[in-house]
């Protein structure tokens, strides 16, 4: 078996597949760790300055909180680029998302150049070229037949390829994270502490199963299908399906079978919700104030207060509703993409370099944790929490004879010492949060491993060499 194993290592190792890889590989993990350097001095050198200002600046009306830029953004991006860097709190748990950085809308899907990219598209195309005609070709040229009549047997020839195909890859691999890992280092030491480096041993596993499953297909169908050229065309096909059109239906289908309403069907709910929420609660305030019910211009106030505080509820549950509903579909979204190995290697990658929606939705807990610490704040400094609102009124009333002004109540700005203002602070996650929040992720891949393997031998001991 180490003969078999040697010679198969060798022989990829010659290959032209190789030769190009490994260019390919030095090229894109330098540009990998480039780019990252000078994507994460900006983000951070941002988020410092963001943050000192807020820090300068502390305000009773409404506060901005922002969220760290991941250390391991050079490892799987996890679409943090169209994602909110923070978002605005307002008393009484009013909470408004910052805008994500600009868009490319000439080029909208321009992939990020990460560690899992770079894995999930070039190093899986490359073990299938190499595993195509592992067993097909062989069998094409006649010298399986001749290598079987050796004492050697299937299995132990079969664990032979697989384990060349995947050496070949992973001498690569391993030259171009390094080659990252010390442009990386050489610029942003900081970055690369003992939990970085424990997490990229992580991700070197992740890689090795999900490189191992497409050499577990190539084996496969090398074994099941005669001709070479056929095998190929099977797997690019697979390739294909699994990078590419799964993921892109899942969206498709989550938005079909997921009941979230339109962008242009929340817009025609806005108004009429305003209108019966907080306009009508408004009037019954006028109309009692008429009758008589309301004897004093404080109870007048106080009730329009009431009333459009419960109202501003309403509509603000209209629009929580709606959120709920777009996360479902995103969530549905996931689930169906999971189908793919693709994605839960993409998904299992985000969660050990704490990126990707998991940590968007961490984030928000703990800006909303946050929130009672400041609406606390306020009460103890202004002695009431306002709540703010997109919308505001402006009407009057009659009482006794005198026109009573009834406007939109909004947060006061407390004018004294705010030393004592509290500080927010981002809940740090560990490595084995991480590993627990991809548990089933990783168990995924693991599943397509043994699945796969099982075909591939099955398929290899039955095939005829003759």
């Amino acid at each position: 078996m180490k003969t078999i194993f040697r010679r198969e290592l060798l022989d990829h190792l010659k290959s032209v597949q190789f030769s190009v890889l490994l260019a390919a590989g030095l090229i894109l993990f330098a540009a990998n760790g480039i780019v990252f350097v000078q994507q994460y001095s900006r983000l951070n050198s941002d988020y410092r300055l963001h943050v000192a200002q807020e820090d300068q600046h502390p305000s009773t009306v409404g506060t901005s909180l922002f969220k760290a830029p991941s250390p391991l953004l050079f490892m799987a991006e996890g679409g943090e680029k169209n994602s909110p860097p923070g978002y605005v709190l307002f008393p009484k748990q009013g909470i408004s998302a910052m805008p994500a950085g600009p868009r490319n809308f000439k080029m909208p899907e321009v992939p990020e150049l990460d560690w899992a990219f770079i894995i999930k598209m070039v190093f899986s195309l490359y073990v299938i070229l190499l595993g195509f005609e592992t067993v097909s070709g062989e069998k094409e040229r006649g010298t399986l037949r001749l290598v079987l009549s050796n004492p050697v047997g299937r299995v132990k020839l079969l664990t032979a390829k697989y384990l060349a195909i995947l050496a070949s890859a992973m001498v690569p691999f391993l030259i171009g994270l390094v080659v990252s890992l010390i442009i990386i280092g050489l610029f942003l030491p900081s970055v690369l502490g003992l939990g970085s480096l424990l997490r990229v041993v992580v991700f070197l596993f992740l890689s090795l199963a999900y490189l191992s499953l497409f050499a577990f297909l190539s084996l496969f169908f090398s074994s099941l299908i005669l001709r070479s050229s056929l095998v190929l065309l099977v797997l690019l096909a697979f390739w294909i399906i699994f990078a590419f059109i799964i993921p892109d239906a899942s969206s498709l289908l989550a938005e079909k079978f997921a009941k979230a309403p339109s962008e242009y069907q929340m817009a025609k709910l806005v108004g009429p919700t305003i209108q019966k929420e907080v306009w009508a609660r408004i009037e019954r305030v006028r109309d009692r104030a008429e009758k008589g019910e309301l004897k004093t211009e404080k109870d007048v106030l106080a009730e329009a207060d009431r009333a459009f505080s419960e109202g501003q509820e309403r509509v603000r549950k209209l629009y929580d509703d709606y959120d709920k509903a777009m996360q479902q579909r995103a969530d549905l979204a996931r689930k169906i993409s999971r189908v793919s190995p693709a994605a839960l290697f993409q998904y299992s990658a985000d969660d050990i370099a704490e990126t990707g929606p998991a940590v968007d939705a961490r984030f928000l807990q703990d800006v909303r944790n946050f929130s009672r610490t400041y609406d606390d704040y306020i009460m103890k400094k202004v002695g009431q929490v306002v709540g703010t609102s997109p919308w505001s009124y402006s009407t009057s009333v009659t009482l006794n004879g005198k026109h009573v002004y009834l406007g939109s109540p909004f947060p006061q700005e407390y004018q004294g010492d705010k030393s004592d203002f509290p500080r927010f602070s981002e809940s740090q996650p560990s490595l084995v949060d991480g590993l627990r929040n991809g548990l089933w992720d990783i168990a995924g891949l693991l599943v397509w491993n043994i699945l796969l393997a099982g075909l591939a031998f099955s398929a290899f001991l039955r095939t005829d060499v003759r």
